[in-house]
């Protein structure tokens, strides 16, 4: 009985033994556990220009519909189709047979008219000195007088009428009235056209130099009209960036001209028109590009990475930061607007403090950190810097 008795108290010193040691075991196995890794961003405040990103369309300078100004069988085509054209160069050829021939039947009317007052001119001399001796009466000077006069009035007459007839035979050359780059032909030869044609013949478009529209929703044009008026942005001279569909900026340069003073209805816009030097014509009408428009500055912006944002589950916006004590903690913020790879923070955040960016995930309760300064990968850096 004894011995069986000594043999329960081993197992059971045994036992105990074992429970004891694996206790042990498992407080060095959480003493043991390794610190997390954080990388950290450490808040500044610094000026920062504010960019808006844009949806614009571009327009040529100056349009111009080619038109008749005369009626007439199109005889030639004298331009290539989206070639460059001067002011002035002919484009088209109208018939002008019956123009030509308008003039001359002018011109000899003209000439009779115009030896109808040297007549009468002359008769009128030769009265003169006869009223003066009674050969002639008051009224036959008079009535002589009248026709003289009459006939300069129809040469005058006939001399307009001769210049309009040479401006019709004139406008029989359609010529460009701007210099730009003249599109398709809309009227072949052989055809009929006429004054009241609302069809053009063709179009030439300047675009040396083009606008660029630019649609701005009125919400955020308010919201930034606010903040210069409450001074929490400063207003700056503005400068054009006009970017490609690969976001990729065009070497022409443009000058922002003026805000549009009526929304559309439609779409709840207004429009900024942009004058663009367009030298290399690397903009055509009817584009459609994005703008890249500074005009306000935050002269004390505090800025964290887009990676370092964290949301709960209703949605509010987060960082972790770490307090002076190397723990970390949730802060909630309210960000304004995106700035390259950043979003400039309102509220909740001051300058100096350290930010998580990396590794925010990792952290357990009362876990010790490790800390890392953060810095942006050589892709961040590029994004940010369009």
């Amino acid at each position: 009985m004894n011995k069986h008795f000594h043999l329960k108290l081993c197992v059971l010193g045994m036992s105990a033994a074992m429970l004891m040691g694996c206790k042990k075991n498992a407080e060095e196995i959480q003493t043991e556990q390794p610190p997390a890794v954080v990388s950290v961003f450490t808040a500044q405040q610094q000026p920062i220009h504010l960019i808006e990103n844009l949806p614009a369309r571009v327009a040529a300078y100056r349009i111009a519909e080619i038109r008749p100004q005369v009626g007439g069988i199109v005889e030639k085509v004298l331009f290539t189709q989206g070639s460059d054209v001067k002011t002035g160069q002919s484009l088209f050829k109208i018939n002008s047979d019956i123009l030509q021939a308008d003039v001359e039947s002018n011109q000899a009317t003209l000439q009779r008219a115009q030896a109808e007052v040297i007549r009468l001119k002359s008769l009128l001399g030769r009265y003169e000195q006869l009223l003066s001796s009674h050969a002639i009466s008051q009224q036959e000077y008079n009535n002589t007088e009248t026709a003289y006069h009459q006939a300069k009035a129809d040469v005058a007459q006939l001399k307009a009428a001769l210049t309009r007839q040479k401006l019709n035979l004139k406008y029989s050359t359609v010529t460009a009235p701007i210099s730009g780059r003249i599109g398709q032909i809309l009227v072949t030869e052989g055809a009929l056209v006429g004054q009241a044609d609302t069809k053009a013949m063709a179009v030439i478009q300047q675009i040396n130099q083009v606008y660029v529209d630019v649609k701005q929703s009125i919400s955020e044009y308010e919201k930034l009209q606010e903040a210069l008026q409450q001074g929490t942005v400063s207003d700056v001279q503005p400068q054009v960036v006009i970017l490609n569909s690969q976001g990729k900026p065009y070497q022409a340069k443009g000058k922002l001209l003026f805000s549009d003073t009526n929304v559309d209805p439609d779409t709840g816009d207004v429009t900024i028109r942009i004058l663009v030097n367009n030298s290399q014509q690397e903009l055509l009408p009817g584009m459609y590009v994005r703008v890249n428009i500074n005009r306000a500055v935050i002269d004390n912006a505090i800025l964290i990475p887009e990676r370092a944002i964290q949301h709960d589950i209703s949605g509010k916006t987060n960082v972790t930061v770490i307090n002076s004590q190397g723990q970390a903690i949730v802060k909630p913020v309210q960000l304004g607007q995106r700035y390259q790879s950043n979003y400039v923070v309102t509220s909740g955040l001051s300058a100096g403090e350290k930010v998580v960016v990396e590794g925010a995930e990792r952290i357990q309760p009362d876990q010790k950190l490790k800390i890392k300064i953060w810095q942006p990968s050589v892709a961040t850096s590029e994004k940010g810097a369009h």
